[in-house]
C-alpha cells in the first residue's frame, strides 16, 4: 500500500534547511519515477544521476536529492533540489525511514564469506522455518523469499532503497526473521547501511573479488565492516579461518557475543567454541559429534562434503544465537536440504552416489572432487565440459584436475554456444596426461548415462558444470535440459 513521509522526517540530522514536502518514495533510476517520489541523484561510474533529473522531474519526481561536489551545480529544475553531504553513505538510514524501520521487527541474519553464503543463508532459513510461527525468508544470489519459492534477484545483494523496501514487504507479508547474504561489494558500497543486523556470521575469506578492492586485505577490510556493526548481539566466525581467527581476537573485548565454530579436536580451540570432532561422510550425508564445552549432542545432516560440515555448523551458530537449545537445533537441522544445483544428490541408489554440481571453474571443481572424495568407497566417476565463448585457459586445467582427482573421466558439450563443440574438447585434451584413458562424448545425455551406468556399489558419479541451470546453450539458441532430470532417468533405466 502507498505512503507518503515528510522529506524532513527523512532528512533529520543530515540536512537543516530542507522543503517541507512530502514524498511518496524514493528511486535512483529516473525510469522507475512515480509521482510524488524523490529521484536520488548519485554519481555513477560515467555519468552523473544529475544527468537525468529533468527526466525524473517530467515523470512526476517532486524533489531531486543530490551529494554535493566541488564543482557540481545541479540543472535548473522546476522542484527543489536538496544537496545531501554523504548522501550515497546515508541512503539506507533514508530508505530504512521510508520504510518505517522494517529491519528492527526481523530477527535479522547478514552472512559473508568467499564461499558458503548462499548455502548458510538456506540452512538457516529451513532450520527456523521448521516451527511455521517463525517464518524466515532469505535473500542473496538465487532470490528472495522462502528456499524452494524464491522470486529472481538481480544481485546478491540489492541497493539499499530496493533491500529495505524488500525488508518492508517480507515483514508485512508476516516473516519473522531474514537471513541474508552480504557481498563484499555491498558492504563497500553501502548497500545494507541502515540494517538491524542482529547476527552476522563469516564462513571463510579467500583470495576473490581482487578486480574489485584491489588487494586481499581492502576484501578483508569490506567483510570486516559487518562484524562491527551497531548493535551486534552475536557474530559467528569459522575458527578455521585466518580471517575468522583474527575477528575473534578483535571481538574479545567488544560487548558482542562470540560463537566460534570449528572441525577438529575441542583442545585446540577456545572455551566455548562449537566444535565437531569425529565426522562421518558416506552417501546419506554428513554426521559428527557436536559440543559448546556446555553441551553435547550429534549432528546429522543430508548435505555433501567437509566444507558444507563447516556451513552447517555456521547455521547451528546462528540457531544458538537466537537462543535455540542446542537438542532443538540439531534436531532442525537433520532436514536441511542443500542449495539446488550445489552438491545436489540425485537419487535414492542405496549403492552408487550420484552428484549434480555448479562447478565450472578449476577451482570449484577440484574442490567438489575433493568434496565428495569423503563420501566414496569406490571409484570417483567425473562428468564435465567447458562452456564455449568463454575462457580458454581454464580448460586444459579443468582437464588436469578431473584427472588426478577422479577415478574415471567423461568429457561432454557444457553450452558450447556458437563455439565448435570439437574445439572446445581439443583444449581441453591438451590437459591430459593421458588422453586414452579419457572418454569424449558430445552428447551430454549419453555421458551422463555411460557414467552412471559403469559405475558399481560404493562408487560416485560426479557431474560437474550445470548445476541447477535447465537449458544447453547451443550455437542455434537453447534447448531444454537438466543434469538431475537427464541423471535420475539414467539410474532408472539401471534398474535403480
Amino acid at each position: 500500500m502507498s505512503h507518503s513521509v515528510s522529506l524532513r522526517a527523512l532528512l533529520t540530522g543530515l540536512v537543516e534547511s530542507v522543503p517541507d514536502i512530502e514524498i511518496t518514495g524514493l528511486t535512483l533510476d529516473n525510469r522507475q519515477v512515480q509521482p510524488g517520489m524523490a529521484f536520488v541523484a548519485l554519481r555513477g561510474t560515467r555519468q552523473h544521476g544529475l544527468d537525468y533529473a529533468e527526466a525524473a522531474v517530467r515523470a512526476g519526481a517532486s524533489v531531486v536529492l543530490y551529494e554535493p561536489e566541488i564543482g557540481l551545480q545541479p540543472p535548473v529544475l522546476s522542484v527543489d533540489a536538496v544537496s545531501v553531504p554523504a548522501l550515497r553513505e546515508h541512503l539506507g538510514t533514508l530508505a530504512d525511514r521510508f520504510n518505517a524501520n522494517p529491519s528492527a521487527g526481523l530477527f535479522m541474519v547478514g552472512v559473508t564469506g568467499t564461499d558458503g553464503k548462499t548455502s548458510v543463508s538456506h540452512f538457516v532459513a529451513e532450520a527456523l522455518n521448521t516451527d511455521p510461527v517463525q517464518p524466515t525468508a532469505v535473500i542473496g544470489t538465487l532470490g528472495i523469499g522462502v528456499p524452494g519459492a524464491l522470486q529472481p534477484a538481480t544481485h546478491t545483494t540489492p541497493d539499499a532503497l530496493t533491500v529495505h523496501h524488500l525488508l518492508r514487504r517480507l515483514h508485512d507479508d508476516g516473516f519473522t526473521a531474514v537471513a541474508m547474504e552480504v557481498s563484499s561489494h555491498a558492504l563497500d558500497q553501502g548497500r545494507v547501511n541502515g540494517i538491524r543486523f542482529n547476527v552476522a556470521v563469516l564462513t571463510n575469506l579467500t583470495r576473490d573479488h581482487l578486480d574489485y578492492h584491489g588487494t586481499v586485505e581492502a576484501y578483508a577490510e569490506a567483510k570486516r565492516k559487518l562484524f562491527h556493526w551497531p548493535d551486534l548481539q552475536a557474530v559467528v566466525l569459522n575458527l578455521d579461518d585466518a580471517f575468522g581467527q583474527r575477528l575473534a581476537a578483535e571481538l574479545s573485548e567488544k560487548q558482542v557475543r562470540v560463537i566460534g565454530y570449528g572441525v577438529g579436536n575441542a583442545a585446540d580451540y577456545p572455551t566455548g567454541t562449537l566444535v565437531a570432532t569425529e565426522p562421518v561422510f558416506d552417501h546419506s550425508g554428513i554426521s559428527a559429534k557436536v559440543s559448546n564445552g556446555q553441551e553435547a549432542g550429534v549432528l546429522q545432516a543430508p548435505v555433501l562434503g567437509q566444507f558444507n560440515l563447516h556451513n552447517v555448523l555456521a547455521a547451528l551458530g546462528v540457531l544458538l544465537a537466537k537462543g535455540l537449545a542446542l537438542s532443538d537445533a540439531l534436531q532442525r537441522l537433520q532436514h536441511v536440504q542443500v542449495v539446488p544445483g550445489r552438491m545436489e544428490r540425485v537419487g535414492a541408489d542405496a549403492g552408487r552416489l550420484v552428484v549434480v554440481d555448479y562447478a565450472h571453474t578449476p577451482g570449484a571443481l577440484q574442490q567438489v572432487l575433493t568434496a565428495v572424495r569423503v563420501h566414496t568407497r569406490g571409484r570417483l566417476l567425473c562428468v564435465f565440459g567447458c562452456g564455449g565463448d568463454r575462457d580458454r585457459g581454464k580448460r586444459p586445467l579443468m582437464a588436469k584436475i578431473a584427472e588426478s582427482d577422479a577415478d574415471v573421466v567423461i568429457v561432454t558439450d557444457d553450452n558450447p554456444r556458437s563455439e565448435n563443440p570439437q574445439q572446445i574438447f581439443e583444449d581441453i585434451m591438451q590437459g591430459f596426461h593421458n588422453k586414452t584413458g579419457v572418454t569424449f562424448e558430445h552428447d551430454r545425455t549419453k555421458a551422463i548415462r555411460l557414467a552412471i551406468g559403469q559405475a558399481q556399489p560404493g562408487d560416485t558419479v560426479l557431474i560437474a558444470g550445470k548445476g541447477h541451470e535447465t537449458v544447453q546453450i547451443l550455437a542455434h539458441g537453447t534447448v531444454p535440459f537438466d543434469d538431475r532430470i537427464q541423471a535420475a532417468l539414467a539410474l532408472q533405466e539401471c534398474g535403480a
